[in-house]
């Protein structure tokens, strides 16, 4: 009876996936330490220069230029060299915050001040923008004549909270006059190149190593540029990806010794490198770069568990594999069929692997919690099946809570808490697992990205299990209406995280920060409707080349 049950794969429409391009190309590419050390001897030597900058004494105009450098450092790539004075400097100017910010009339600064306080948890009023604009609300159209001041406006309506209503009209003024300016061609080439970069993707939700590489190429034509600061940046970015690619090569032997690939059906992706760069968008900072293997080796077991449940698995075979992981139970592999039992053993395998380093270092909790957030899920996974094959008709909001889950977004931070090690502490897992408003917007925000990116491939594949179809469903309108109210929606959850990550107090900064992270993960992924995780060229390839082929010219 089983070939009853068995899920007919081959017969569905799914497109089949190419291989990754890149495995070969980055185990080929020679690296250099002594390369790598003399770099990091002149960061040594550039940083204590940075640092009197940061640590200058004066009025008020001297902190209002202190908070202006440091959106430079965090544009550059740097600011993670300095978090203390950053911390200090900030609070010290919050307590002086109506002082420095009382006379100033340039749309620029106040705008980046915005930007720099709110991205570090220092909620500064939106009402500084009123400044900007007229008795009817709206901003003053003199403004359009400074480039500049109009994108560092578009840039900080992005860190609106859900009251801040005065940066939804800052964003509808500066899309239209950017767009403007970019069809106008009125400014220098490198300042539409930054303009056309943050409508593609704004910095609060763009991949700070994406950020990084841009920006040092923008400050580099700017006139007033600091030339220290730039070739610090530029170090630092040489640095970073001398560590990639070490980290590239560790990652693609450990998964060649797997030997995996003749065993896989065709609708497996092997996304090699793709895993890594998924890490990369959760930490880009050189002390995360053991965590980076480690989420990329967290990040193809997910692949390929989820390529399994939406191409393979039938209901009972996956109902088996889910009591095995839940078991934990090297025993149990024996009763799984050839597909579960490969990825049963790849799941024991990266956990004793991993394990072996976090136990060394006695952090042994942490990925027994991970475990536990693996168990919940592959039971999400389940569901989500189930419903797919129609055996049952879960409501909007049911499929958005489950789906959330599905998409990994819990696991996701889990093992990006693991890959830090002892820079996180227990309470880190704790939030995660009490489900906090800011992570399950997250999640929410996930499934609805990915439900509406793959909304056409998932309906023309008989794959039911989606958040558009659904909606439709629910609230009986169109395809086109149920886009749309999902897309208002997800503006609406950025909003939510925006506010979450100012009021929330009960985890460290960083931790909040990789739950900033995840959501830029999943603008980068599904920004414009484009899966780039399921497709090798595009934009995807554009990342890869930008962050790690090309060379960064010293």
């Amino acid at each position: 009876m089983e070939s009853q049950t068995k899920f007919d794969y081959e017969s569905l429409a799914f497109t089949k996936l190419s291989h990754s391009q890149w495995t070969d190309y980055f185990l080929s590419v020679p690296i250099d330490d002594s390369e790598l050390d003399a770099i990091t001897k002149e960061i040594d030597i550039i940083k204590p220069e940075v640092r009197k900058l940061l640590s200058s004494k004066g009025d008020d105009e001297t902190s209002k230029r202190k908070v202006l450098l440091i959106q430079s450092l965090l544009s550059l790539g740097l600011a993670f060299h300095f978090e203390n004075e950053i911390k200090d400097i900030l609070e010290d100017a919050f307590r002086k915050i109506d002082d420095i910010t009382g006379d100033e009339n340039d749309l620029s600064t106040i705008s980046i001040m915005f930007r720099v306080f709110r991205t570090y948890g220092h909620n500064l009023s939106s009402n500084v923008f009123k400044r900007f604009t007229g008795d009817d609300g709206k901003f003053e159209r003199s403004l359009t004549e400074d480039a500049k001041g109009i994108l560092s406006l578009y840039e900080a309506a992005h860190l609106a909270t859900t009251t801040d209503y005065i940066l939804d009209e800052a964003l509808k003024f500066t899309s239209s006059h950017l767009k403007s300016i970019l069809a106008g061609g009125t400014c220098r080439p490198h300042i539409l190149r930054l303009i056309r970069n943050t409508l593609y993707l704004p910095q609060r939700w763009n991949m700070e190593a994406v950020i990084a590489r841009e920006y040092i190429s923008f400050y580099e034509q700017e006139e007033d540029h600091n030339k220290m600061l730039l070739r610090l940046a530029k170090l630092n970015f040489k640095l970073l990806q001398l560590h990639y690619i070490k980290e590239l090569k560790t990652f693609i032997k450990w998964w060649m010794e797997l030997d995996l690939t003749s065993k896989w059906p065709s609708q497996f992706r092997e996304r090699i490198v793709e895993a890594w760069l998924a890490g990369l968008m959760m930490y880009y900072e050189p002390q995360f770069s053991g965590g980076r293997v480690i989420a990329a080796k967290f990040n193809y077991l997910l692949t390929i568990l989820d390529d399994a449940c939406d191409h393979y698995f039938s209901i009972p075979e996956l109902t088996r594999l889910v009591d095995c992981v839940e078991r934990w139970n090297h025993d149990g592999i024996h009763t799984l069929e050839d597909i579960s039992r490969i990825i049963f053993k790849l799941a024991l395998d990266v956990f004793d692997d991993i394990g072996r380093g976090v136990r060394s270092k006695g952090c042994s909790y942490y990925l027994k919690e991970m475990l536990e957030e693996l168990k919940i899920l592959v039971r999400a996974n389940l569901d989500l099946v189930k419903w797919a094959r129609g055996n049952q008709l879960p409501s909007f909001e049911e499929h958005v809570e489950v789906g959330g889950i599905a998409l990994t977004t819990y696991a996701t931070l889990m093992y990006s808490f693991v890959g830090m090690g002892e820079a996180v502490g227990k309470e880190a897992y704790e939030w995660v697992r009490s489900r906090p408003r800011l992570i399950k917007s997250l999640a929410a925000k996930g499934r609805l990205m990915d439900d509406i990116t793959d909304f056409e491939s998932d309906m023309s594949n008989g794959f039911a299990a989606n958040a558009i179809n659904y909606y439709m469903k629910q609230f009986v309108v169109t395809k086109e209406e149920a886009i749309l109210e999902c897309q208002k929606m997800v503006v609406d959850i950025n909003k939510i995280v925006n506010e979450e990550l100012l009021k929330t107090t009960t985890v460290p900064r960083r931790v909040l920060k990789q739950a900033l992270n995840f959501g830029r993960l999943l603008e980068v992924l599904y920004t414009k409707s484009d899966d780039i995780y399921n497709c090798s060229e595009g934009k995807l390839k554009e990342y890869i080349v930008t962050l790690l082929i090309d060379p960064i010219h010293l």
